[in-house]
């Protein structure tokens, strides 16, 4: 016993020496002994090392010679493994490194390449299931491994972006969900997402709907959030928990705003695709230009009320809907309105906090630092080229019932603004 523990603790330190980083390129005019130890050491074939002799370094030898050359240095991988104990230390110093989700082949090629150890695929394999049996029968199902998103309760975390995949036709879309119901706490439809006073409006029209103030708020780290930041914070700056004040607001990529993400995928599924495609059709058939703000401003005043009729209807769908259970998932299931106004059944409570000023700094507020959306997304110049055109106010006139009205309206007004701009 004792013997075979020294033995061991011999093997482990020649082997510790060893391993520095695998076998460094020798340089193109080194030895041939030199570039044949290197290729054997990156797991080429004897007539694959042959090959690069040949190829990169002009050197024509045989495979017979290069056997005799490997043994003269002693290369060999039969009967020259090494022992499975120390294979096993070294995947687990690996994957504390950052190499936990690697399989066996590109295990394999890693010790083989890299450490100098002498160890066959079954062996590393082996290792693997016995080390980590869950991470190889995920691998294997081709299934990877994610980190869970934890929420405790209704406002806790509320996320906010914004949705551009309409931008280029003049129409953005703005966004909140609260992270643990999925409830959808407002969707905007208008002619610009990146104007902070916009954002403002959106965030103190909700303080002032629900009179709380939610614990923290995520946000990518664009300057159109940089007022709603302030108002955050200010506004949970003498709650005195842990996430008061400056904690109250986070940012980071939008990789990692998972929830509102997720939304944007079905608001795509659902109708705003349908729209991409429908205004790509006009562009391509030249009915209208991307590149003209008079186009931009027709698309705007025919098509935004039919987008943001639809927004409410599938914000209204969405809160109401039964969130499905999901595997490897810990969350709650429910309908996000259930889940959100009624917590309690769900052993939660509502994490946000109570509004510390009156309705009328709000309003102050809001004057001071947010503004509304233009009538109909469109520009003032263009609301009076509207009033010459009909006579009637432009929030009353030409609103379209169904697509049909929208593009009719759409290719009248196009064809005015171009006889007027000289384009036609």
């Amino acid at each position: 016993m004792v013997h075979n523990y020294i033995l061991k603790v011999v093997v482990s330190v020649l082997v510790v020496l060893q391993v520095v980083s695998g076998y460094p390129y020798p340089g193109d005019d080194a030895s041939t002994e030199d570039l044949v130890k290197y290729y054997f050491c990156c797991l080429y074939t004897t007539r694959e090392i042959c090959g690069f002799l040949v190829l990169c370094h002009g050197i024509s030898l045989s495979m017979s010679t290069i056997e005799r050359i490997k043994r003269r240095l002693g290369l060999r991988r039969r009967q020259n493994h090494t022992p499975r104990f120390l294979v096993q230390e070294m995947i687990l110093e690996l994957r504390s490194e950052g190499y936990a989700n690697l399989g066996y082949r590109s295990m394999w090629r890693l010790l083989n390449t890299h450490y100098n150890l002498t160890v066959t695929q079954e062996t590393v394999r082996l290792c693997l299931r016995a080390i980590d049996s869950v991470g190889v029968e995920s691998r294997r199902r081709h299934r990877l491994h994610r980190r869970s998103y934890f929420n405790s309760g209704p406002n806790y975390l509320i996320h906010i972006d914004g949705y551009d995949k309409l931008k280029s036709f003049g129409i953005a879309i703005h966004g909140a969900i609260d992270g643990y119901s999925r409830r959808i706490l407002w969707l905007k439809a208008g002619p610009s997402n990146n104007n902070p006073r916009y954002i403002a409006k959106f965030y103190i029209n909700f303080v002032k709907e629900s009179r709380r103030i939610p614990r923290v708020v995520r946000a990518d780290a664009g300057t159109e959030n940089v007022i709603l930041r302030d108002l955050q914070i200010a506004l949970r700056f003498n709650h005195g928990d842990a996430m008061a004040g400056l904690r109250s607001f986070s940012t980071g990529r939008s990789t990692g705003n998972q929830r509102i993400e997720r939304l944007w995928r079905n608001l795509s599924e659902s109708f705003t695709s349908f729209w991409r495609n429908k205004f790509a059709y006009l562009r391509d058939a030249e009915i209208f230009c991307t590149a003209e703000p008079l186009h931009i401003e027709c698309i705007r005043y025919c098509f935004l009320p039919l987008i943001r009729r639809q927004l409410q209807e599938f914000m209204e769908t969405w809160n109401e809907h039964r969130v499905r259970r999901q595997r490897q998932i810990q969350a709650h299931t429910g309908i996000p309105n259930v889940l959100y106004f009624q917590p309690e059944m769900f052993g939660t409570f509502d994490y946000s906090f109570p509004l510390q000023c009156n309705e009328e700094t709000l309003d102050e507020l809001a004057v001071e630092y947010s503004e509304e959306w233009p009538i109909r997304g469109c520009s003032e110049d263009f609301l009076e080229l509207i009033r010459y055109f009909t006579g009637e106010e432009p929030a009353l006139s030409l609103i379209p019932q169904n697509i049909n009205e929208a593009l009719q309206n759409f290719c009248v007004l196009i064809y005015m603004c171009d006889s007027i701009s000289g384009r036609i």
